[in-house]
């Protein structure tokens, strides 16, 4: 069963599952889910809690007695089990072995960061997902990002002008601790409500942060003014040019590969699958390409290679300006204006 961060509350209230898998790349939204199923636990008569995190060196017989003893202080116990990103067959088999030993006094919570689709398919994940709840606790997508600015305004007991929202949302696209954190302040300045665009502008500070898998992902969506807004601010976090002109590079070589195949009228699933390519960025590729013939792609490695040529000269500030540049290309199909466009 799979429910998202949203229906959570609504869900524990009708009562626990068995166990619950919280996997996601969003540390609030993390953090609140755990706690919620935490604190129905408790109210429920789970008093005993073990808290463990997989690495190396870890004893798994203290989980294993854990599973199978009986508290001296509580009849019902929670297990928390923290995974890293990887999961090997040793791992999985120990994970499913431990989901066998469920009862209605034993509570299982698994967490971790974003799944993979194949992590998503695997064995022990479907087992697990059977019994209890998946919960993937991942930063909302851009379109959906105001409602949840909208719900965090509500849950503070504040109401907001839809244009105050959008400020918000740019202002902590990326970083939804630091948002819930100015929304919590609002409540002890007592502000005019509903809240207003100029009363934010008074009294907040920005703190969007973005990384540069966002810029890449942004760019296959042709998005390309908040790319720029992107660009800017990972510069202002201290980003290295160097960096993203990598991540970018990487990109726009698996473009081309893919654009190529296509003009040749072959498949692209083998070439998604050869290349490792998630089934969940497919469509923003399949985008891309869309837009972006293979005439286009090597301008774009023309600029690329200027963009790499600063980078050797230690020019930072021509290397900012080739990735505004490069950003700029993803746009549409239209050749750039080398002369006029490229700087000088």
């Amino acid at each position: 069963m799979r429910i998202f961060p949203e229906q959570l509350d609504e869900h524990l209230r009708a009562g626990l599952r068995p166990c619950y898998l919280v996997f996601g790349d969003e540390p609030l939204l993390k953090l609140e889910a755990i706690d919620s199923i935490r604190r129905t636990a408790r109210e429920k008569g789970f008093d005993e809690r073990h808290s463990f995190t997989v690495e190396p060196g870890l004893d798994w017989n203290q989980i294993y007695d854990a599973c199978q003893a009986l508290s001296l202080f509580s009849s019902r116990q929670v297990i928390e089990l923290e995974l890293p990103a990887k999961m090997d067959k040793d791992l999985a088999g120990r994970i499913t072995e431990i989901g066998q030993q469920l009862h209605s006094d034993l509570l299982l919570i698994l967490s971790g960061p974003r799944l993979t689709q194949a992590q998503t398919k695997a064995a022990w994940f479907d087992k697990l997902e059977k019994q209890g709840v998946w919960v993937p606790v991942n930063h909302p997508e851009p379109r959906f990002f105001p409602r949840w600015m909208s719900t965090r305004f509500q849950r503070f007991g504040l109401k907001a002008m839809p244009d105050a929202v959008n400020f918000m949302c740019h202002s902590y696209e990326g970083n939804l601790l630091a948002a819930s954190q100015e929304i919590e302040k609002l409540t002890l300045l007592s502000p005019p409500q509903p809240v207003t665009v100029a009363y934010l502008q008074e009294t907040i500070t920005r703190h969007a942060h973005f990384t540069p898998f966002q810029l890449v992902d942004t760019l296959l969506e042709g998005k390309i003014n908040r790319a720029q807004r992107i660009l800017a601010a990972l510069r202002a976090e201290g980003t290295e040019p160097g960096q993203l002109a990598w991540v970018l590079a990487r990109e726009l070589e698996q473009l081309q590969t893919l654009a190529l195949a296509r003009q040749e009228g072959q498949s692209l699933s083998e070439h998604f699958n050869r290349l490792r390519i998630w089934q969940s960025r497919q469509q923003l590729i399949n985008q891309a390409l869309n837009r972006l013939p293979v005439s286009k792609l090597s301008q774009l490695w023309l600029v690329m290679a200027e963009l790499d040529q600063s980078l050797r000269q230690f020019d930072q500030e021509r290397a900012w300006l080739w990735l505004a540049t490069l950003c700029i290309g993803f746009r549409d199909a239209a050749p750039l204006p080398l002369a006029e466009a490229l700087p000088c």
